[in-house]
């Protein structure tokens, strides 16, 4: 996904939407990783020091070149040939790894934010959301 308004707007609906989770005074720093290949990668920072930046860097070839360029537990190896579908999560420290897989219109609506969300307030509680 290399289409810079649906990926800020995908960013900025998911921080509308985890932000009624989060205790006060956490802010949120996101980079967004565009892919040519189809996907996108999203960190998302909570962090209490005030930062809320959004950073858009530029587009890589594939969601494994993004993967074996930041820190990540997640896969290891030879990353450049793996390949992604639907949302995949990651959850780390206070960083929320979000990797979309493809480009197909649903992966990218509001449902699909509001349902990204809840994978990752629900992992984050032990599988419980109410």
């Amino acid at each position: 996904m290399i289409k810079t308004t649906r990926l800020k707007k995908y960013s900025e609906l998911f921080k509308r939407n985890i932000a009624k989770f989060l205790t006060p005074g956490v802010s949120i720093k996101t980079v967004i990783y565009p892919v040519e290949m189809g996907g996108a990668v999203f960190e998302f920072f909570l962090n209490r020091e005030g930062v809320v930046e959004e950073k858009l860097e530029p587009p890589r070839k594939s969601v494994g070149v993004v993967l074996s360029q930041i820190p990540q537990r997640m896969i290891q190896g030879n990353l450049e040939g793996v390949r992604f579908g639907g949302t995949n999560l990651y959850l780390e420290g206070n960083r929320i790894l979000v990797v979309k897989g493809e480009d197909a219109p649903s992966s990218w609506s509001g449902n699909a934010v509001i349902e990204d969300v809840e994978r990752v307030v629900s992992t984050s509680m032990g599988g419980k959301t109410s």
